[in-house]
């Protein structure tokens, strides 16, 4: 009888299966390891754990099973992905891993879309630059742990790292090496434009392979570790997830599994990349020659329900393993029995920041609608459900993309309870079947190592000999179908009502951790809701032209300027800006500090900086009978050169010098007769009371010069905002 190893290697330890060539499994062992995370958001391991954890993890299944290891035809590993482990020139690991589940990377991956561009970086890699994968890892060790990249000469990925320690052979396996940024999708190579454009040589790289290839042989002294027979093959292996859809079956066009480990997947294979345009969810090479696939990624599923158990059932899950039990079944027995919506709550499994698909590493988890009546249990069905529901998401998009699986195939720890097969079949909506191994990652591990060592002449055909479905299949409710899809409406309204609120927080997290509390950018989320950038105009010569405009001691708006009011310029704020409308090009340059007042028109209005300003603006939702307090005002900073939009929504008024400024010159654009005189027939009275000029509304602060002219019955209460 011949045998073959798979090494799954998760984020919370390393699993390694002895199957025999049929499939079955004759011995398994499980070795955990710590998380370590330094700051909120950051994630880290000691490659060394994954090592050791191996090697344990090996020589324990070949004891436990007494085979004799030359029986041993080859080994694979199924990793993790995305992670960054740098070298040196002797071997030797530089420092902590940093994880797929690290959310530090933000300003690295903005660097990338600039530098690589963001569409062409998903015409070549087919996914954004996202915070959980590799190259914003090496771009902010290069920013921050410059001596540590100064020494690297090696960058691997976890399972490609502990590969190196059993063999001494370096190489990237091609599944893995799709989710570093770096790899060019379509020709399963790494990409010379991504590298040059960000700086990165090549030589840190190694040479890419193929996932049931030979990448090497076990050594000697990794043979002394472990028990295995020294040259036995070692295959390249596989990242979790391209390993998983293996040992499910899935490898071929139309196939798709969900698995429900730390993270969430829902992972479809497909004959050629099927690229989401808004990078919602990735494009990975398969771990089949010639195949690709779809995959999103909800960080924290099985992570979120850990997350749980340890911090709100540590009692229960004392008890429980005093009696043998495991409390994860008595956890989702007890939510089993709360109604279907948790009575009202919802949880977004944000625990890690996101990545498919809202892409944001900003957001946290939230328990939306706790009150005093929910308990323990419903936290539980809320929190299963909730991650469920990003499934669903997921699901959604993939649609987008004509894929439309009518069965899943479920796989990862969820998979073996029944109360999670319910949500899923319920909440997503199709029909959910398992398989007789419950091995998903290291049964595919060890498919690719009876390729790579003969025992199998190719990948689907030790798929079809060693998978199997089970007689599970649990269909979808109707009724139970039609309940989610209202809870379902709710969950998809939250975040983007909560995405400006994460990014909130995560300003104060920084202020919190010692950093200084600075003024946003017009580029920032939190404008979104304001206004956006408007980018493809001149506005290197419109800043030209701004600057010639008068600037006098105090604040002074002119709505229509000869020096602005060119042809040129009129024809590109009529027809790119503003859809055809006449307009007026104005400015408003001075030395103001303060708020003083807020305004509103029945159009846009666009500025453009001819250095930088702040601009103090709220939403127009703010107002409630004529009254707006200052409370609702937020700061951002526009940058010399930008051109801002204003919606018709947004309150503003004159911008303020910002710091290290001494005067600020904007630019303002208006449909044409704004700001002239006020209509004379006008009765003041409701809103058009706060009307001043042609389509000019006005809320004036009672310490203004506005508020002591009484121009307006529009009032701004609380304090005169200065900057």
């Amino acid at each position: 009888m011949r045998y073959l190893l798979g090494v799954d290697l998760g984020t919370s330890g390393t699993k390694t299966v002895l199957f025999d060539e049929k499939g079955a499994t004759v011995a398994s062992k499980t070795i955990e390891y710590p998380l370590i995370q330094p700051k909120n958001g950051w994630a880290e391991q000691d490659p060394e754990c994954w090592y050791h954890a191996a090697i344990d993890s090996i020589k324990a299944v070949l004891e436990e099973s007494k085979i004799d290891s030359s029986d041993v035809s080859g080994l694979a590993i199924a990793g993790q992905m995305h992670g960054l482990v740098m070298l040196d020139e002797k071997g030797k690991v530089l420092n902590n891993a940093i994880l797929w589940c690290d959310s530090r990377t933000q300003e690295e991956c903005d660097e990338i879309e600039t530098l690589v561009g963001k569409q062409r970086l998903i015409e070549i890699n087919a996914n954004p630059a996202l915070t959980g994968f590799t190259a914003p890892k090496i771009l902010w060790v290069r920013k921050h742990l410059p001596d540590v990249y100064k020494k690297c000469r090696t960058i691997l990925l976890p399972k490609d790292y502990v590969r190196f320690k059993l063999t001494g052979k370096l190489f990237m396996e091609v599944s893995d090496a799709s989710g570093t940024n770096l790899l060019d999708i379509k020709a399963r190579e790494w990409s010379d434009e991504i590298l040059e454009k960000l700086n990165i040589d090549k030589a840190l790289l190694p040479p890419i392979i193929e996932s049931e290839e030979v990448a090497g042989h076990i050594s000697d002294e990794a043979a002394k570790l472990t028990g295995l027979k020294a040259g036995t093959v070692v295959a390249a292996g596989a990242g979790d997830n391209a390993a998983a859809a293996l040992g499910t079956g899935v490898c071929s066009s139309g196939d798709a599994f969900i698995t429900l480990g730390t993270s969430g997947v829902i992972f479809a294979h497909t004959d050629k990349p099927s690229i989401d345009p808004l990078g919602r969810v990735h494009t990975f090479c398969a771990a089949v020659k010639n195949g690709w696939t779809a995959m999103s990624c909800t960080l924290s599923a099985g992570l979120s329900l850990r997350w749980l158990r340890d911090e709100l059932f540590s009692y229960e899950n004392e008890q429980e393993q005093k009696a043998g039990r495991d409390v994860y079944n008595l956890m989702t027995e007890n939510a089993s029995k709360i109604p279907l919506g948790s009575d009202g709550l919802i949880f977004l499994p944000y625990l890690m920041g996101e990545r498919s698909p809202v892409l944001d590493p900003n957001a946290r988890g939230v328990f939306f609608g706790l009150s005093a009546r929910h308990g323990k249990a419903h936290m539980t069905r809320a929190l299963l459900e909730g991650i469920t529901l990003s499934q669903r998401h997921n699901l959604e998009v993939l649609k987008q993309m004509d894929i439309k699986p009518a069965q899943l195939i479920a796989c990862g720890g969820g998979a073996r309870s029944e109360f999670w097969r319910y949500l899923l079949a319920n909440i997503l909506g199709c029909s959910i079947t398992t398989t007789t191994s419950k091995e998903g990652p290291a049964l595919g591990a060890a498919i690719l190592a009876g390729v790579a060592s003969g025992v199998f002449p190719s990948v689907e055909n030790a798929c079809s000999m060693l998978v199997h479905k089970s007689d599970i299949n649990c269909k979808a409710n109707t009724e139970d179908v039609e309940k989610y899809n209202a809870v379902y409406e709710v969950y998809r309204f939250l975040y983007p009502q909560l995405r400006p609120a994460f990014s909130k927080l995560s300003a104060l997290r920084d202020v919190l951790d010692g950093g200084r509390r600075k003024y946003k950018d017009v580029t920032d989320v939190e404008f979104e809701r304001y206004g956006k950038v408007i980018s493809d105009i001149p506005t290197d010569e419109l800043v030209s032209a701004l600057e010639k405009t008068p600037l006098t001691d105090g604040t002074d708006y002119v709505a229509s300027s000869e020096i602005l009011e060119t042809e040129k310029f009129v024809d590109i704020m009529k027809n790119q800006v503003f859809g055809g409308l006449d307009i007026q090009i104005g400015y408003c340059n001075g030395h103001n500090k303060d708020l003083n007042a807020l305004e509103y028109h029945r159009n846009s209005e666009l500025n453009v900086a001819a250095n930088d300003a702040y601009l103090m603006v709220a939403p127009a939702t703010a107002v409630k009978d004529g009254i707006i307090d200052s409370q609702s005002v937020e700061i951002f900073r526009v940058k010399k050169g930008q051109a801002v939009l204003f919606y018709e929504t947004t309150l503003h008024y004159a911008p303020c010098v910002a710091d290290n400024e001494e005067h600020f010159k904007m630019m303002v654009v208006l449909p044409k007769g704004t700001n002239t005189q006020r209509p004379s027939a006008l009765h003041r009275c409701g809103e058009s009371g706060y009307l001043t000029h042609n389509n000019k509304w006005l809320f004036a602060h009672k310490d203004s010069n506005e508020g002591k002219s009484k121009v307006s019955t529009g009032r701004l209460i609380g304090e005169n905002l200065r900057v």
